[in-house]
């Protein structure tokens, strides 16, 4: 790496020799604020660290030891950080279910499909702030946008304990759903700003974990214990809790959680240049601060868009409606209030470790498609047997249910070909995040109309809903894996052209940080 100024023209040019996974050394000339803007943020930032005298240490290649401190790092700092913002957000709205059996519907006096609109509405908040809170997560300081928004659903958690009737609670459960909105689509491009592909296998279910089923257990069979009294009733003392909870982690979000690799205050400037240059095998970029128009388009026209959504639509069904109705189809089964908020914390242990069993599969085996459709195919044989054995078969039924509650593996195993291996562009991740996330939404809409009130306990609308979404899903990711392997094909031609264009000529800056979308970098490959 050279470091060279010209004092007679006084202004800086900078050489940058920058590693390149199995690639030639590039060099990057005097890259002003225009080009800063259509480039990602690694680049400037490569730019300005080559002006340093000190340029040659910091940006030397870096040994394993070196990574591996960096990476501790960000396993000790980002990851609890992000993963507790989710569970508190997945928390704040499982424990509906779980308020409908110490008395809520009964105190807000709920009659008909009201609860089960009480359960949906949250989504429809989300829908209405998606796009914007994901376009705040790119323009401004990932860290603040989140941390805000962990305080803001930690308020209206609080706010739920005054709600007198069912508007009161639906109102309330919108605005939740407006800050709850940027939680999952805004996680995958944190992730994918932070970790290589290959070690986001893990750290996503970490993140997008299921664990608020076991917070919303331990914390209801604990909340049995008080005695109620005319201020404070159990399901209103269960709201306090939580709240409680988020608005603290709101705080300590706000102080610790950087945009990027490159603004973490917690790493050295040597560990910034390393967090940041070891993304560039990913071929997604890091992050770049201006929305591009034409990547936008590009998201809406690609096929791939759509089958996410779609799909997203179809393996959240099941999270929508058991989300909010464990509890009671589960006291349906003739259990008491304290063995049905015991039988709670199981689902979350077993839809965590069925999440990190095949992602660990499709890691190892290279192969996240197939092993998506086996884990819907488990799903839907839990479904069928939910399905067919009758409620007074206990045993039998409380199986199958937890069974079912393996339905956030295949929305993982998915997740991550949307989230981190097959979008480029920082502008076309928000944009196919956002819509992925509306299928999320859209599903778990469904999922809770599909439990008709008249049908209790057994509840056959929503468990064949469940089912014909598990079989179209299989379908479309069928579909999805042909249009990946063709568009491989013409990837091989495309870079073949490119790198006959570049042949003898400078690149002024690598591929991977020019934030180029999956179908302009001629260097990316889908993952199927």
């Amino acid at each position: 790496m050279r470091n060279t100024h010209d004092s007679e023209k006084g202004d800086l040019t900078h050489d940058i020799v920058a590693y390149v996974p199995d690639e030639h050394v590039v060099n990057t000339k005097a890259l002003d604020e225009a080009q800063g803007r259509e480039y990602d943020a690694a680049a400037a930032f490569f730019v300005d660290m080559a002006s340093r005298p000190d340029a040659e240490q910091l940006m030397a290649p870096w040994t394993v030891e070196e990574e591996k401190a960096v990476v501790r790092k960000l396993d000790r700092i980002v990851l609890p950080l992000v993963t507790l913002s989710l569970f508190l957000g997945g928390t704040d709205k499982v424990i509906l279910g779980t308020s409908a059996t110490f008395g809520l519907r009964t105190d807000l006096h709920l009659v008909g499909q009201q609860y089960s609109w009480a359960s949906s509405i949250i989504f429809f908040g989300s829908i209405l702030t998606v796009f914007p809170q994901s376009w705040l997560c790119q323009r401004y300081p990932t860290g603040k946008i989140f941390s805000i928004n962990v305080f803001c659903f930690g308020v209206m958690t609080f706010a739920t304990m005054g709600a007198k009737n069912a508007g009161g609670l639906q109102a309330i459960r919108f605005i939740l759903g407006m800050f709850e909105g940027l939680n999952t689509a805004g996680a995958g491009l944190v992730i994918s700003m932070w970790w290589k592909k290959e070690e986001q296998g893990w750290r996503t279910v970490v993140v997008f974990n299921t664990f608020s089923s076991i917070a919303n257990g331990v914390l209801s069979y604990a909340v049995q214990f008080y005695d109620p009294t005319k201020l404070l009733s159990r399901w209103q003392l269960l709201y306090l809790i939580t709240g409680c909870v988020s608005v603290t982690v709101g705080i300590i979000d706000w102080i610790c959680l950087p945009a990027n690799p490159t603004k973490s205050w917690w790493l050295t400037d040597r560990q910034k240049y390393i967090a940041t240059q070891r993304l560039a095998g990913n071929q997604t970029g890091m992050v770049n601060h201006t929305t591009k128009m034409n990547q936008v388009i590009e998201a809406l026209l690609d096929v791939r868009t759509w089958l996410y959504f779609l799909i997203s639509i179809t393996l959240n069904i099941p999270n929508g409606g058991l989300g909010g109705f464990y509890s009671i189809v589960v006291s349906g089964l003739h259990f008491t209030v304290k063995e049905t908020t015991l039988l709670n914390i199981p689902t979350g242990v077993i839809g965590w470790i069925a999440a990190m069993f095949w992602v660990t599969v499709a890691r190892y085996t290279r192969q996240p498609l197939l092993c998506s459709m086996a884990s819907v195919l488990v799903c839907l044989v839990g479904t069928i047997v939910l399905k067919v054995v009758p409620s007074t078969n206990t045993g039998g039924s409380l199986a199958a249910l937890y069974i079912v509650y393996m339905y956030w593996a295949p929305y993982m195993t998915f997740g991550q070909l949307i989230m981190y291996a097959n979008v480029g562009g920082t502008t076309k991740k928000v944009a196919v995040f956002g819509i992925s996330y509306l299928g999320y939404c859209v599903g778990n809409l469904v999922g809770p109309q599909s439990f008709l009130a008249r049908e209790a306990p057994s509840y056959t609308t929503a468990y064949t809903v469940m089912m014909a979404g598990y079989c179209v899903s299989i379908l479309l990711m069928v579909l999805y894996g042909f249009l990946c392997w063709r568009d491989n094909k013409k990837k091989v031609v495309q870079e073949e052209q490119w790198r006959a264009s570049i042949e003898g000529l400078e690149q002024d800056v690598a591929e991977e940080w020019k934030d180029l979308t999956d179908k302009q970098n001629p260097k990316f490959r889908y993952t199927y």
